[in-house]
């Protein structure tokens, strides 16, 4: 049997690792995301076909540090209520201040002109109400203040998985210590059961043919 020399052993044991780091740098280009992929990128058309973005478009740097910045963030555990209240506690609980120091958001909707809504203070507004659990007390003594005792209304979680996409939003603002209410651009019926409007999975219609949210 030959021997092998000492360089002969350096040799065949330091090929490999640079073999090792070749592929590793390889496997690292490789899995590196594209732009577009990244969570800040804007959404749109590009880049286009040929990789073409606008210079204005941010950079790898840009984009990883803001992903970082996003997974980082703090995600509240929240619940919700649901209650309707008329037009001045919708006034005074969807009031920035009110929802800063009780810390709350909330989801608004407004009832159109009806049987269950009217005209002026005296419309209804739908409210879907998001807190922490351990703000339960803040909650309730605010929506006592505005006239709505809240604390035999069964609260419902917040699954993060199967959240809409505004819930999910409402986690992370609420992460931050930041209260919103959000109001919809839509009116809304109240369709009693057993009428044609609610067995209509469309809606009621209007006049003009529209059907409501």
């Amino acid at each position: 049997l030959k021997p092998f020399s000492a360089e002969a052993i350096q040799s065949q044991v330091g090929q490999p690792a640079l073999l090792g780091h070749s592929c590793c740098a390889e496997m690292s280009r490789l899995s590196r995301k594209q732009l577009h992929q990244y969570q800040g990128w804007p959404k749109g058309i590009y880049p286009m076909s040929d990789g073409w973005v606008p210079p204005a478009y941010p950079g790898e740097e840009e984009l990883i540090a803001y992903e970082e910045k996003m997974n980082n963030r703090k995600k509240a555990v929240l619940i919700k209520k649901h209650v309707a209240v008329k037009a001045p506690a919708y006034e005074q609980l969807s009031a920035q201040e009110a929802m800063d120091k009780s810390e709350y958001s909330l989801i608004c909707m407004p009832i159109m002109e009806g049987p269950f809504s009217g005209e002026g203070e005296e419309r209804t507004w739908y409210l879907i109400v998001y807190y922490e659990s351990a703000k339960k007390g803040k909650v309730e003594r605010a929506f006592k203040s505005a006239g709505f005792d809240i604390s035999d209304i069964e609260p419902v979680p917040v699954d993060p998985d199967e959240a809409e996409d505004w819930e999910k939003d409402l986690m992370y603002d609420h992460g931050a210590s930041k209260y919103k209410a959000t109001v919809s651009e839509y009116e809304y019926a109240v369709c009693e059961k057993g009428t044609a409007e609610y067995d209509d999975p469309w809606g009621p219609k209007f006049a003009d043919g529209a059907h409501s949210q």
